[in-house]
């Protein structure tokens, strides 16, 4: 998977939330050590939310799904493939 996968939107998204990352963000980067902590998570769930038009579920705000910016679009473009997502 490349960057060049996710959405323009996501990788905006992404990038304002690690406060160590660079304009790109490899997709196996740890993103703890990009420097997301857990108010960033907070932060960074809520704009994915408001701004995709997507609700990330409980069983997905687990520490896998934040692992990597890979693991976190797999489940992010999950949920834009929902029937009814608009």
């Amino acid at each position: 998977m490349s960057e060049e996968q996710w959405s323009a939107a996501f990788r905006e998204i992404l990038i304002r939330h690690l406060p160590m990352a660079e304009a790109m963000v490899e997709p196996d980067a740890a993103l703890a050590g990009l420097g997301l902590d857990s108010l960033g998570t907070v932060n960074l769930v809520l704009e994915l939310e408001d701004s995709l038009g997507v609700s990330i579920p409980d069983e997905l705000l687990v520490r896998e799904t934040f692992l990597s910016a890979a693991t976190l679009w797999t489940a992010v473009s999950g949920l834009l493939m929902e029937p009814g997502h608009t």
